[in-house]
């Protein structure tokens, strides 16, 4: 290829490259190597230059691919060109004169060469070690890489390439690559040993420059580093933790302490130093323990038992002010044992007036008691009486319910009350009472039931006035269906003026209410002096109702009757002795009075007749 001068192609490269000269004169100089992709310029000097002359270039490549950008500078006397290739490049300067001959030539091989690429580890900082033995960290050598961390790689051309240019960076299977094309990259390997890493560079025209190879050895595995990590941090994590024993932060102590034995299990030092830590943890929250229970034994008033603790925990882990809160204690014991004598008289009181069944003195005492010492038992006593109290005062309304709906004849509403208060209350009495009434309800559904029988037959007769009282009196002694529906019947049919009607007292049957009721009225003629119709009425009082006080009672007002109608029969017997002893019927007179003494005692009577013996 022949460029002329008149060209005048006036681009500025500035590579440099390597001439071969086969012509001793004139020479071409070219100062430096010639490389692929970098522009290489030859000149020729001046003075070998014909006056008025010119020189020719011819660039030609003996086998490879045509240089780029060739120009012509410097008024011809300088020729640039970029290799693209290492193949040779003849090069033939041409010197001509004026006459447009050639004076003289020269021709130069010229053999470009590819760029050196060195690959160099860039170390930021070198990798450290936990020294165990001397507690401290120590560097490793530069040349020192971690599998599976980060290694950066630098590329760079040499010599150096004046223009812009790229790399493209390659690895082994064994290598990861986390960028491309740049001067510096980053390859991780996964465990040690060696891989090979190639990079390719190139100008901005896409011509190769070169390339280089590299064996990058990762020799520091992992788990060495992260081993040397955790026995660092356990080493560092021991220490906070005896810092933190000695703030007397003992929980965080004893658990960071921990964590260091859980990063380096083997450091003896550290598993030593927490046993010896943990012991002394247990000892103190033992104490803790201890302490806290006292506590609340305390605010429960139990000052013995939480003096036993705090002296047990006194022992296990002294404490400074431990001795003042022992004594403290004490005081409290010796406060609550004049107390608890107390307490105990007043609960022994409280105790005997609920044997008694003096429940209200006895809610009092021990209310006194547990104000002084509190109990569990005495509360739960005072608990029962109250349920207690509250039984029998309903048992007590119960009952005074049931008794003024038997004052009413109300006799089956009544049993229930009664019923409802034996339930609340057991009452020996009361039970007693149900039974009688029990007993009185059945006799008067029986009588009743004679009575409708009797009204029956009298109505087969006719005897509807007859028939009409037996079903009146039922409904007197026990209300029935049957009778009401006589009674019905027999709506016509009225009572015979003064027909009596009879009651169930008539008939024997009736309650202590309806006794006491004939006991009132009887009571009342007594005081009147109408002796026999009340005897009478105690009697029937007596029937309904047999006591023992009223058996006595009506035996008393017999034997007064008794006498009474003695005394009567006496006296008419003495009247008549006296008529006929006036009449001087003497012998018949003595034999009345002896018989009127026979009737009733007479002191005077027996006086006069001893008397009469006497004087004959």
């Amino acid at each position: 290829m022949r460029i002329k001068f008149s060209l005048a192609l006036l681009i500025s490269l500035s590579l440099s490259f390597t001439v071969s000269s086969y012509a001793a004169t004139p020479s071409v100089i070219m100062n430096g190597d010639a490389h692929v992709g970098e522009q290489a310029v030859l000149s020729v000097e001046t003075s070998q230059i014909p006056s008025n002359g010119s020189v020719e270039w011819s660039v030609t490549p003996t086998t490879g691919k045509n240089p780029s950008r060739i120009s012509l500078r410097a008024g011809g006397r300088e020729c640039a060109f970029t290799p693209l290739d290492t193949e040779p490049i003849r090069v033939i300067a041409s010197f001509i004169d004026r006459n447009g001959e050639v004076v003289s030539s020269t021709e130069t091989l010229v053999t470009p060469k590819e760029f050196q690429i060195d690959i160099a580890v860039v170390i930021d900082r070198p990798l450290t070690l936990w020294d165990s033995s001397r507690r401290a960290n120590y560097a490793l050598s530069p040349d020192v890489l971690m599998a599976g961390s980060p290694v950066r790689l630098r590329a760079s051309l040499n010599p150096q390439f004046r223009g812009e240019h790229t790399f493209r960076w390659n690895g082994d299977a064994s290598v990861a690559l986390m960028s491309q094309d740049r001067d510096d990259i980053f390859m991780r390997r996964g465990s040690v040993g060696d891989c090979e890493i190639t990079v390719t560079a190139f100008n901005a025209s896409g011509v190769r420059l070169g390339s280089g190879e590299s064996r990058v050895s990762i020799t520091l595995p992992v788990s060495t580093y992260e081993e040397s990590s955790m026995e660092r941090e356990a080493w560092q994590s021991w220490q906070r933790a005896q810092e933190l024993w000695e703030e007397k932060s003992y929980s965080e102590a004893v658990t960071l302490a921990q964590r260091a034995v859980n990063l380096s299990p083997r450091d003896t030092e550290i598993s030593d130093g927490l046993r010896a830590m943990s012991a002394n943890y247990a000892r103190y929250t033992k104490a803790q323990k201890l302490r806290e229970d006292a506590a609340a034994f305390d605010a429960a008033r139990r000052f013995d038992d939480a003096l036993k603790n705090l002296r047990i925990a006194q022992v296990i882990w002294p404490l400074e002010n431990g001795a003042e809160g022992i004594k403290a204690a004490e005081q409290k014991v010796d406060q609550m044992r004049k107390l608890i004598q107390e307490a105990n008289w007043l609960r022994d009181t409280a105790s005997a007036y609920d044997n008694e069944n003096m429940y209200e003195d006895a809610l009092d005492y021990y209310a006194r008691s547990i104000a002084i010492v509190s109990s569990d038992a005495v509360s739960d006593r005072m608990e029962r009486i109250r349920n207690r109290l509250t039984l029998i005062a309903d048992a007590d309304r119960y009952a005074s319910e049931g008794n003024s709906l038997e004052r009413e004849g109300k006799l089956q509403e009544a049993l229930n009350r009664y019923g409802a208060s034996i339930m609340s209350n057991p009452d020996a009495t009361l039970r007693q009472h149900v039974e009688e009434l029990q007993s009185v309800i059945s006799r008067r559904e029986r009588q009743a039931n004679n009575l409708n029988r009797e009204g029956d037959d009298l109505m087969k007769r006719n005897q509807n006035q007859e028939a009409l009282r037996r079903f009146t009196e039922s409904m007197n002694v026990w209300p029935t269906d049957r009778a009401r529906q006589r009674l019905q019947q027999l709506s016509r049919v009225k009572l015979a003026p003064g027909t009596v009607i009879r009651g169930p007292e008539d008939f024997g049957i009736g309650t202590r209410i309806d006794a006491q009721k004939i006991i009132q009225e009887a009571d009342e003629l007594y005081a009147s002096g109408n002796i026999d119709e009340a005897a009478a009425l105690y009697r029937k009082a007596q029937a309904i109702a047999p006591s023992e006080e009223m058996r006595k009672w009506v035996a008393r007002i017999d034997a007064v009757l008794k006498e009474r109608d003695a005394v009567n029969a006496a006296n008419r017997q003495i009247a008549e002795a006296n008529a006929l002893f006036r009449a001087g019927k003497t012998k018949e007179a003595l034999d009345l009075y002896r018989e009127s003494l026979k009737t009733h005692r007479n002191a005077e009577v027996e006086a006069f007749i001893q008397r009469q013996g006497a004087s004959r």
